[in-house]
């Protein structure tokens, strides 16, 4: 079990290593500061409700409430059919993540021991911190600002949006596959603090957590690096639809509880990037690349590297 969960935690940075290391900007703008993870707490949460209620949020409001019946309406059929696929893939139906550390009875870190947990844990947020605490780590490393910034509204990001999601979760109560106690789960209005901690799966299904923070990651990178955005939004897709298969394999969402969580991810990432204020049209962003190239003096030969901006 301990060589499995080594495996994947090395395949799981390796993938933030991958995303981190892909983006470089020249760019410098007013560096952010750790407090202001939690500081602009209240002005990203002022924004993003401010954006979600605007005239312009109305077409957006139509395709999420639109793409919630439709997939509300099919909930039992595409549940079913994610599982048949999961077992005819081999993947199975289980929840197969381990603990890795724990403290005072409680578990503090899971993570991956096979396909589908590892798929699972494509949406989980010790996930998304590791990509966003790689930015801020390479950025160390090249100086930028730019990177350091990146990763900080990551974070940022996640604990405004965790805050709503859990507000709405707590309202909504609407249970999971695992546990349904009638057709499409049942909603449980404003369940009791005690009762939604001790029974979690049956008031936490809308709407999803891992689906909004997936959502909200490739948001902020998308906004950020808009050269890669092609790239950046291709790999999301792929990314939030595996992970939003297995959670319907595995029994923990229905598909109905991913457009709102989707919403709340562009959201809240948009509002995210807003903690530093865009760049004038003047101040373009520049990339910087480096050239070696040979060279022979009268002391021997010898390589030049050339940076250009």
């Amino acid at each position: 079990m301990i060589g499995h969960n080594l495996k994947n935690i090395r395949r799981f940075f390796a993938i933030c290593s991958i995303i981190t290391t892909t983006f470089g900007y020249a760019q410098e703008e007013a560096r952010l500061e750790y407090i202001d993870i939690f500081k602009k707490v209240p002005s990203t949460s002022l924004s993003a409700i401010e954006s979600s209620f605007s005239k312009a949020a109305i077409p957006g409001w139509g395709l999420m409430l639109g793409a919630t019946a439709i997939t509300y309406h099919y909930d039992e059929k595409l549940y079913s059919y994610s599982q048949q696929k999961g077992r005819d893939w081999g993947i199975g139906n289980e929840d197969n993540t381990s603990p890795l550390l724990q403290a005072y009875g409680h578990e503090l870190v899971r993570v991956p021991t096979d396909t589908g947990s590892f798929l699972y844990f494509l949406g989980d947020g010790w996930m998304h911190f590791a990509i966003a605490g790689s930015m801020v780590g390479a950025s160390y490393a090249s100086g930028s600002t730019y990177d350091f910034n990146t990763g900080i509204m990551i974070a940022h990001g996640m604990v405004v949006s965790t805050i709503f999601n859990q507000a709405l979760k707590r309202s909504f109560g609407r249970e999971s596959p695992e546990v349904k106690t009638s057709e499409r789960g049942s909603w449980n209005l404003f369940p009791s603090f005690n009762d939604y901690n001790t029974k979690t799966a049956s008031y936490d299904g809308m709407p999803s957590g891992h689906v909004m923070t997936a959502t909200l990651t490739f948001t902020i990178l998308a906004e950020r690096y808009s050269q890669y955005q092609t790239q950046i939004y291709t790999v999301g897709g792929v990314w939030i639809s595996a992970l939003a298969f297995q959670m319907m394999n595995n029994g923990v969402h229905w598909a109905s509880d991913y457009p709102l969580g989707i919403a709340m991810g562009w959201v809240f990432g948009k509002a995210a990037v807003g903690m530093v204020a865009k760049p004038k049209k003047d101040e373009a962003q520049k990339e910087t690349s480096w050239m070696m190239v040979p060279s022979a003096t009268p002391g021997g030969m010898g390589v030049y590297a050339y940076k250009s901006f």
